[in-house]
């Protein structure tokens, strides 16, 4: 009933006052006319109020409002609250801390996305923020700066032994038709808040989905060995590509840091004839390293032999052909000589040729004057090097 007579006092046209009420001062209205449609009201122009007169009378009213009237709440009047605070303060405090639940603080590694009634507004950045209260808007918080780790093929544990192979996931087939179980990791960071959340529903599950695929696409184009051994460092920026490529086009706002192959193994079925497999390889390799290895040792030694040989066959060529020339013109010379003068040339060419023949044979000396009544001796075992035979053993007495 209190707050019925507040209302009818505070919408002045009522009684007959206006809408405006009467101005400050004015006399207390008279007993309420027959109520009749826009009673009281001026049928010509009057002045209009000051804003300012306006206001204050308006907060006049709102004051009586809320405090005017005695209750029995223990002798205070209705119109306050507990600790002597008119009911307005605290209604003023309510909606001051309602307006200030929509302030919130982002973290230096995060960003905000901002909803209105759960359509995209604003993407905040680190630092305090303000969004309108709830319901009207309402924000989430992505860690943008954080690296986040993908398993595929397997889950680990708190500890680094408690792993746990999901062969589901990890089973994969490589270009020439064998088996692997490839365990790997995926780094990846929000690069695009709104498009994480909105985008894809299941941010997560998509991922998963996509890594998987494309890493059965890339071993599928690759042979076992490049995986096992040589070639892996090809296939994880292979498949970050791809990943990245695919995750583009859906839109899901993700950036991937790299791609890790973390455990490549045959099945456990098979793994001792790829052991033995890997094995035959090694010494494959390691047999065709030693042979290359002699070669490059024997050929340069074998290419020197052969240029030596050259060379002193060219030496040797140079040699002869000169030796036969001069030869030759030796003789030419001799033949002049012959025609110019025959006997002088057969005795001279007779003492050269008898010179180089008994150049390294004894010689004994004699002439008619010494040998008269001499009996020549000619010791021939002396002249001539008996050759070299059987030694004789020696007889009783010393005699051979």
């Amino acid at each position: 009933m209190v707050v019925a007579m507040k209302l009818q006092n505070m919408f002045a046209w009522d009684n007959g006052q206006g809408p405006w009420g009467k101005p400050k001062g004015a006399s207390k209205p008279q007993a309420r006319a027959p109520e009749r449609p826009f009673a009281g009201r001026d049928s010509g122009p009057r002045a209009q109020p000051e804003l300012e007169d306006v206001v204050n009378e308006m907060a006049e009213k709102l004051r009586g409002f809320w405090k005017g009237g005695q209750g029995g709440n223990g002798g205070r009047p209705s119109g306050v609250g507990p600790g002597g605070i008119g009911y307005e303060w605290w209604a003023v405090g309510g909606l001051m801390l309602y307006l200030a639940s929509g302030l919130y603080i982002v973290a230096p590694e995060e960003q905000g996305v901002v909803t209105r009634f759960g359509a995209y507004v604003k993407t905040s950045d680190s630092g305090l923020n303000y969004h309108l209260p709830w319901p009207m808007e309402s924000v989430v918080k992505l860690p943008v700066t954080r690296v986040n780790q993908l398993e595929v093929g397997f889950r680990s544990g708190e500890a680094r032994e408690d792993v746990i192979d999901v062969p589901a996931e990890s089973m994969m087939l490589t270009g020439d038709q064998n088996i692997l179980d490839l365990d790997f990791t995926v780094n990846w960071k929000i690069k695009n808040p709104a498009a994480f959340i909105f985008n894809v529903a299941d941010p997560g599950g998509t991922l998963v989905d996509v890594a998987e695929s494309v890493m059965r696409e890339t071993i599928g184009r690759h042979p076992v060995d490049d995986a096992l051994t040589s070639n892996k460092a090809a296939i994880q920026q292979e498949a970050k590509e791809q990943m990245q490529r695919v995750l583009d086009a859906y839109g899901m706002g993700i950036v991937i840091v790299n791609v890790a192959l973390q455990r490549v193994n045959p099945p456990t079925e098979v793994v001792e004839a790829f052991r033995d497999v890997q094995a035959a390889n090694a010494d494959k390799e390691r047999l065709i390293n030693e042979a290359r290895g002699y070669a490059n040792q024997i050929v340069p030694l074998a290419r020197g032999e052969a240029a030596k040989m050259i060379e002193q066959a060219e030496g040797y060529k140079a040699a002869k052909v000169a030796e036969a020339t001069g030869a030759a013109e030796r003789f030419n010379a001799q033949v002049g000589a012959y025609q110019a003068a025959p006997g002088v040339t057969r005795d001279r060419l007779y003492f050269e040729t008898m010179q180089a023949v008994l150049k390294d044979v004894p010689k004994v000396v004699t002439t008619s004057r010494n040998a008269n009544g001499v009996l020549p001796f000619l010791p021939l075992d002396r002249m001539v090097k008996p050759a070299a035979g059987p030694e004789v053993p020696a007889t009783e007495g010393g005699a051979r």
